[in-house]
């Protein structure tokens, strides 16, 4: 997965022109929210908090309240998992009609 990021290595999906590219699958089935409530940097490279910590990379934290960006992740899973029954039914529903066409032939 593609993310972007920016000059305190916070994740984004999208590139404003600031940021830079990198390719990671630690945010595969990641929804956006969850994605951009957290950092990450990457091996070899390091980050300074405002106290003056220093996190070496490869280093992921959540960057807002983990509770929060949670729920946001089962919301999103709660919503796939409901396209993917309507999308069921409406292959069931194709499936069904065209059986009716080929048995009618």
């Amino acid at each position: 997965m593609r993310v972007y990021l920016d000059k305190d290595y916070l994740c984004h999906l999208t590139d404003d022109g600031t940021r830079r590219e990198v390719e990671t699958n630690l945010f595969d089935g990641k929804c956006k929210a969850f994605i951009e409530g957290f950092r990450f940097v990457p091996d070899g490279e390091s980050w300074t908090r405002e106290d003056g910590v220093v996190f070496h990379g490869r280093m992921i934290a959540p960057a807002e309240d983990y509770s929060v960006l949670a729920r946001a992740q089962a919301q999103f899973e709660v919503d796939e998992a409901a396209h993917l029954e309507e999308l069921a039914a409406l292959i069931e529903e194709i499936y069904n009609e065209d059986m009716e066409v080929i048995n009618n032939v």
